[in-house]
């Protein structure tokens, strides 16, 4: 996935201005940022599974590479699903032969993709957040520069200038956003509220408040799976109640004075206080079979992205016996841009195949059908609040009056890896609240 480019070329931040994420209806975030803008320190190149091969890669760059028309990806829920359908049926309608390949989570997608490149048969595209993970591909040069058929294809034509920026790097185009996933929804199954005597809490105190009356009423007052990108968004949602958008900008920035303070510390408590409160079956589960716990009335809160929408249609609509919030406890918005990544290709087949999606999934009718599928909001601004219901017509409403932050998904490998790390040693116990605030020291 080589597009040939300087790491130490102009960052794609450097002609923004003043960055701000410009969504549906013409709504423009607080302090959203361009992962670029918000790191403030020289990625390495890669971690884990590609640094292993790191000089294979280097040879690899500048050989020939032959992909095909697969996809890469992790959308595997049924709204997911529907809206890879919706880009599908665009691509085939303009002329290209669909393949995909899904996984069961994006660690899963991205590790493929490395290994099929370092073996010559790398995908044509992966969806993936666009952040972090982006940067570390094209820093490696295993991206494709797409700047010829996105200018063809006027892909600028109709996103935010800072939106744009998120599918170039170095001032190239390597990816085409898609999506602006809002992170921190609160879903709550209100007939077990209901039943248990429970209100709907308003703040950090009224939600702890209500966990052990709900673990009397023989339900799961927290319902969450076994990964620790799950316990992370947990996670999220403790930063913003102790400290807002201030405190968590800090965190991912790794702010020194903030990552030591006694505002950390007391994240690391509270967050660590939750785990009472949720079950045994935890360990290893999925998000959606997690889901599927709140679905049945068997938990009363889940605290997931916007894909979890999709599994409650049984339920009847939004606002009924279930419901979406964001963080009640604080008026902030975790966001991270998704997209699709362009890999290094050299057949011209398969570069015009990239083109053709590049241009299906940056087709603003498209995009607005697949992400009322998916159930999140899409990046061209053609798009309007009224094109929207349920929770992403609350995300849209949320983007007028609140702060925007993006996620640690949307920044580098770095920061996400130390927030999950940390979180998910500290949940399961293997580390206490003093050696989990040594670590967030020494990794952040």
């Amino acid at each position: 996935m080589s597009n040939g480019l300087n790491p130490g070329a102009e960052s794609a931040h450097d002609n923004l201005g003043e960055n701000r994420a410009c969504l549906p209806g013409g709504h423009c975030g607080g302090i959203w940022q361009h992962p670029e803008e918000v790191e403030g320190k020289t990625m390495k190149i890669l971690s884990g599974t590609l640094a292993a091969g790191g000089c294979a890669l280097l040879a690899l760059s500048v050989s020939p590479a032959f992909g095909d028309s697969d996809v890469s990806h992790n959308w595997n829920s049924e709204n997911e699903a529907e809206a890879m359908r919706i880009f599908r049926d665009k691509y085939i309608e303009l002329g290209g032969e669909w393949s995909d390949t899904a996984f069961p989570d994006s660690e899963a997608s991205i590790a493929s993709v490395k290994a099929r490149f370092i073996g010559g048969n790398p995908p044509m595209a992966l969806q993936s957040a666009l952040g972090g993970v982006m940067r570390d591909f094209a820093e490696a040069g295993l991206l494709q520069n797409m700047d010829e058929a996105a200018e063809a294809g006027g892909w600028a034509d109709n996103i935010s200038d800072s939106i744009a920026a998120v599918g170039r790097y170095g001032g190239h185009w390597v990816a085409a956003p898609v999506f602006v996933d809002v992170i921190n929804w609160m879903y709550t199954n209100n007939d077990v509220l209901d039943a248990a005597g429970v209100a709907q809490p308003d703040t950090w105190d009224d939600f702890t408040a209500s966990l052990p009356a709900l673990q009397e009423a023989g339900v799961v007052p927290i319902a969450i799976g076994g990964d620790s990108w799950q316990e992370a968004i947990l996670f999220d949602h403790v930063v913003l109640a102790v400290g807002g958008a201030e405190l968590y900008e800090n965190l991912m920035t790794g702010d020194a004075a903030t990552v030591a303070g006694e505002q950390t510390r007391r994240v690391l408590e509270e967050f660590a206080g939750l785990r009472q409160y949720t079950d045994e079956g935890k360990s290893g589960r999925s998000w959606n079979d997690t889901n599927t716990l709140m679905i049945t009335g068997q938990a009363a809160f889940f605290f997931m992205g916007p894909w979890a929408a999709g599994g409650y249609g049984d339920l009847g609509p939004e606002g009924g016996s279930w419901s979406c919030r964001l963080t009640p406890w604080d008026a902030s918005l975790t966001v991270v841009a998704d997209g699709f990544q362009f890999i290094k290709v050299t057949d011209e087949s398969d570069m015009a195949a990239q083109v053709l999606l590049g241009n299906a999934v940056m087709d603003p009718a498209t995009q607005i059908a697949a992400a009322r599928a998916k159930g999140t909001l899409p990046v061209t601004t053609v798009a309007m609040a009224s094109d929207f219901e349920g929770c992403p017509a609350k995300a849209v409403e949320a983007m007028a009056g609140s702060t925007s932050i993006t996620h640690w998904n949307g920044r580098s490998a770095d920061v996400g890896n130390a927030i999950k790390d940390t979180a998910s040693a500290l949940w399961n116990q293997a580390i206490d609240v003093d050696a989990a605030h040594q670590q967030l020291i020494d990794k952040l």
